[in-house]
């Protein structure tokens, strides 16, 4: 029993010695503190700033969609005398895709012809007008009306001479009178008929039939050009689906056969470019002013195997879409273009993937940025901060102009590298 207690008693004095070696370093350091250097003291509570790139980024989840998506349509209405290609098939550019048959085409271009030669005759006669038949035939009656009027007239002279002298009676005279009076009325006619002949060269009818005829020129022209789209081609590389419903529903329409009829303007199937790819995202409207076309884009993806892809935003929607109703929240559609994209890179990358665009929305090669603890105001209001250019100058206020909020603090302008006081000091 003595001895156990002896061990206790051995215990605590050990103890008691290690409390009273620990009180003597405390009280050591408490006691030295004052004579450390008085910069070594202060430095603590001061930050250095330096000029640094700065930039802000925002993070974005869009799809790869395809750059161009293009509807092939009927290009006149006729029967589908061949299909060259198969739903889902990839294409070159200029390839055959489809025929049509013509049949009913190349009678209407032999009408349209046929109305073209008609309308070409009809300007030609109007532009000759005055040297043509008709006219010839009004002046012809007019000379005739004239010549037989002038005739009688003299005729009735010599009547009137005749009854002076009692040699014809006056029943002969009113007859020549009566010749007279019909011949000037045929002689008002002749001239009106005239110039309603002449009207039909004028410059009004010219104007219409050369009108009339420059219309079945573009008819003809227009047939001509549909006849040379008898085989629809692809006009870029890419793969042929199924054209969807007008509607809109999704539904996609059957694939084109042949020897269906089809309406001109009809779809037959779609043709996706898969040479070229955007991304398509959506951002919330309280970062949208953020956006504008032209900004670079880095484009990640899980599944791009590790491949990073660079381009710019190409356009930021005006229109919101999906608003919520409680919050009245709204996101825009945001397309991002695909820059200097390899065929390699390209054979990676599917339709429909998932991808992360990181959006450089502010960049500056030089700048400074202070933190939030190192701003104060004084009394006009300014934002000032405590600066001095090195440890051992002395300590001044500067005002300056604070910019863009960046990870680290609050970017400054009119501040040059240097030390800037904390205001929550641990010290």
């Amino acid at each position: 029993m003595i001895k156990e207690v002896g061990l206790a008693c051995r215990h605590n004095m050990r103890l008691l010695l290690v409390v009273a070696c620990m009180a003597v370093v405390v009280v050591a350091v408490l006691v030295a503190m004052p004579l450390l250097p008085r910069e070594q003291v202060a430095a603590a509570s001061w930050l250095k700033v330096d000029y640094q790139p700065l930039e802000n980024r925002l993070g974005l989840v869009g799809r790869i969609e395809a750059a161009m998506q293009q509807t092939m349509s009927s290009p006149f209405e006729g029967i589908v005398a061949d299909v060259a290609v198969k739903e889902g098939q990839r294409v070159e550019r200029g390839q055959r895709l489809l025929s049509l048959d013509t049949t009913q085409l190349d009678i209407q271009l032999r009408s349209a012809l046929a109305e073209q030669l008609i309308a070409r005759r009809n300007v030609l006669e109007v532009e000759s007008w005055s040297q043509g038949q008709d006219v010839a035939r009004a002046k012809r009656t007019l000379s005739s009306v004239q010549s037989t009027l002038a005739d009688n007239e003299r005729r009735l002279a010599e009547t009137r001479v005749l009854l002076d002298q009692g040699i014809v009676p006056r029943m002969e005279l009113e007859a020549v009178e009566q010749q007279v009076r019909s011949q000037r009325l045929d002689l008002s006619a002749a001239q009106s008929e005239l110039g309603e002949v002449l009207k039909k060269g004028g410059e009004e009818h010219l104007q219409i039939v050369r009108m009339q005829w420059a219309n079945a020129q573009s008819r003809y022209q227009s047939l001509l050009e549909q006849q040379a789209q008898r085989e629809v081609l692809a006009p870029f590389a890419g793969v042929v689906i199924r054209s969807r419903t007008p509607q809109g529903s999704g539904a996609n329409l059957p694939f084109v056969q042949k020897g269906q009829r089809v309406g001109q303007g009809v779809p037959l199937f779609e043709l996706i470019n898969i040479e070229q790819v955007q991304v398509v995202a959506r951002v919330e409207e309280s970062d949208v002013h953020q956006l504008r076309a032209g900004l670079p884009v880095e484009i990640t993806g899980d599944g791009f195997g590790g491949m990073v892809l660079h381009g710019q935003i190409e356009s930021v929607g005006v229109q919101g879409i999906d608003a919520q109703a409680t919050s009245g929240g709204a996101f825009y559609e945001v397309i991002a273009s695909i820059q200097g994209i390899a065929s390699e890179q390209l054979q990676r990358l599917r339709l429909g993937m998932s991808a992360r665009l990181q959006i450089v929305t502010y960049h500056r090669d030089r700048g400074l940025v202070v933190p939030l603890e190192a701003l104060s105001s004084d009394s006009y209001g300014q934002s000032v901060v405590t600066y001095r250019p090195s440890l051992s100058e002395s300590a001044s206020q500067v005002v300056v102009t604070t910019g863009r909020a960046m990870p680290g603090g609050i970017e400054v302008e009119n501040l040059a590298p240097g030390y800037v006081e904390l205001r929550s000091s641990l010290f």
